[in-house]
């Protein structure tokens, strides 16, 4: 059943790119996008252009999953270098009320040092005094954007935290140079973190769902909280069946459309756990903690230091993708919000009127039924 589905969301967007296709080639990002994010087989992309006499652009596909391959190692080779270096000064984080501040840079990290300053086309890690990125945490990945000062311009391309709450900014110096000391303007990349936000409010919904549809002993044992996609890691000894994944997002779905106000609260632990807040599994929480209530009649109640929308409304639309197997007790749910969303239910639409009116029929399951 799951197989079945990712072949329909995959199907939908391939038919969409070859609907669109001015030659011969599908893509080779095209193809890598559907087994990257759908986990739709290479081999079946091109299975399906060779019955339409296309092929696959397999060169383009490859440098696509060696890109990713590098990405992945060059950031774990460059995490593993932030924690060389201790900062202890903490960094005020802005981020839950503004996109850009004003900082001062306290700290710059090159090649493993701490160093005064950098130049053009210096790689290096920059400590501000207080910052509106957001430092990966809790599941949610660190925020990219630009630092700016006259004449320099530093790109972040991600932030982490240290344990003395030290944010730092990975990147590259593209211009000019930047010293400690100097003043600085940061600025997230807006539309990357809003549909991060959409996402981890969005993870918040799916894990009441689940618990409403299979039970109270359903507990959150992960998280990844990206820009294009959420993974909710959680206990459940069986598969959860397409009948109960619909369930689940028509829940979601539902609190989405009736937009109410997020609402934060900083309180302490105890007061927090009194009222309700959900703390989860394994996560350490300090003597104060943020309680985060979501929904119609405070829907969802937890405790989490992460950037979230300001009205459901905002995240717009809900759509569970995959369904999966991590480990004995352990389900994997991933999901996409927001536009993406939306654009998969298109796409899957104009699948189903290409097969209704390949086969001249209205209904198409029972049409499905009649030739397998």
């Amino acid at each position: 059943e799951r197989f079945i589905k990712t072949l329909d969301l995959g199907m939908g967007i391939l038919e969409t790119a070859i609907n669109e296709l001015k030659g011969k080639d599908i893509d080779g990002e095209i193809a890598f996008k559907l087994y990257d994010t759908y986990g739709f087989p290479v081999d079946l992309t091109a299975d399906v252009a060779r019955e339409r006499g296309l092929t696959v652009d397999m060169e383009g596909f490859e440098i696509k999953m060696k890109q990713q391959k590098d990405r992945a190692r060059k950031a774990g080779d460059f995490n593993d270098k932030k924690s060389n270096v201790v900062i202890d000064d903490e960094t005020k984080f802005l981020g839950y009320e503004l996109f850009d501040n004003n900082a001062t840079v306290k700290a710059i990290i090159k090649d493993d040092q701490l160093v005064n300053s950098i130049s053009d086309g210096d790689e290096a890690i920059v400590i501000l005094d207080q910052s509106s990125f957001y430092g990966e945490s809790g599941g949610q990945t660190g925020d990219s954007g630009l630092l700016l000062k006259k004449g320099a311009k530093f790109e972040v391309n991600d932030t982490q935290r240290q344990a003395s709450n030290a944010f730092e900014h990975y990147g590259r110096l593209v211009s000019g140079s930047l010293k400690v000391g100097s003043k600085v303007e940061a600025k997230i990349d807006q539309q990357r973190r809003k549909n991060i936000m959409n996402n981890h409010s969005a993870t918040h919904l799916l894990h009441e769902a689940l618990r409403q549809i299979l039970g109270d002993k359903v507990q959150q044992k992960g998280s990844l909280v990206e820009a294009d996609k959420l993974r909710l890691d959680f206990s459940h000894d069986e598969l959860v069946s397409r009948a109960e994944l619909d369930k689940v997002e028509a829940i979601v779905n539902t609190q989405i459309l009736g937009n109410s106000e997020v609402k934060t609260e900083e309180t302490d632990i105890e007061t927090a756990m009194k009222k309700g807040a959900m703390a989860l599994f394994g996560e350490k929480y300090g003597d104060s903690v943020r309680v985060l209530s979501m929904g119609n009649d405070n829907f969802s109640v937890e405790l989490c230091g992460g950037t979230h929308v300001k009205r459901l409304g905002d995240i717009g639309r809900f759509k569970i993708i995959s369904e999966s197997s991590i480990a004995a007790g352990i389900r994997r749910i991933e999901a996409i919000t927001g536009i993406d969303a939306y654009q998969l239910d298109k796409q899957t639409e104009g699948s189903l009127n290409q097969i209704a009116n390949l086969t001249k029929s209205s209904d198409i399951a029972q049409t499905v039924k009649k030739v397998t």
